[in-house]
């Protein structure tokens, strides 16, 4: 699922729709500059204070074959409708929904490439809530390994759908957002296929005719 490029989502061509997502992406691509993704020690919380009770961390948990809320904010506690922290991530989709997102975040985990999830809350006596989840690699130095942050956020307003009891959800998509970058030594090879052949590079950096 390669994207073209696209303002809103840096090279990918995902349409965020949340202004929350997108202050999250542009944060994350903020912190990462040229590197495949930032380092938890990066991270600034004051800088997303007004996000925060949309975020939670996202973790493998291999032995059972499942992805858990390492922790989770209380707007997404809200969204399911209890607590989250400890629980499975893809609780209440079915079997294909499961392996299609347990596929994407396995590539944002060991490739270090977000996701783009959109999924359908249905509850019990509320209207159905359409929801945007936004996945983004960072670098744990403690743990030697990359963690999952994730940024949940309703697309119809939020407060006016408080739930009564979470019946089950819809997956409705799920995209990688691609955003590899070339290389130095890769893009000196295409100047050099590409150079003028009145010119010629030399070792230490100097061009001569």
């Amino acid at each position: 699922m390669v994207m073209s490029n696209n303002s809103e989502a840096s090279q990918s061509g995902v349409q965020m729709l949340h202004p929350g997502s997108r202050k999250l992406f542009r944060y994350w691509e903020a912190l990462r500059a040229e590197r495949p993704c930032p380092n938890r020690s990066d991270i600034d919380l004051r800088q997303i204070v007004e996000i925060m009770p949309n975020l939670a961390i996202l973790e493998s948990d291999s032995l059972q074959n499942r992805w858990v809320y390492r922790l989770a904010g209380t707007e997404i506690c809200t969204l399911m409708g209890s607590s989250q922290t400890g629980k499975n991530a893809l609780a209440g989709w079915d079997n294909f929904e499961k392996d299609a997102v347990s596929k994407s975040l396995i590539i944002a985990q060991d490739r270090a490439q977000p996701c783009l999830v959109r999924m359908r809350l249905i509850y019990e006596r509320t209207p159905i809530l359409p929801v945007e989840m936004v996945v983004l690699p960072f670098y744990d130095e403690k743990s030697v390994k990359t963690q999952l942050f994730a940024g949940i956020f309703p697309l119809l307003g939020g407060r006016t759908f408080l739930p009564a009891y979470l019946l089950r959800r819809e997956l409705v998509s799920t995209r990688t957002i691609w955003t590899e970058h070339e290389n130095g030594d890769s893009l000196l090879e295409q100047v050099g296929r590409t150079a003028t052949p009145m010119l010629r590079v030399i070792q230490g950096g100097l061009a001569s005719h």
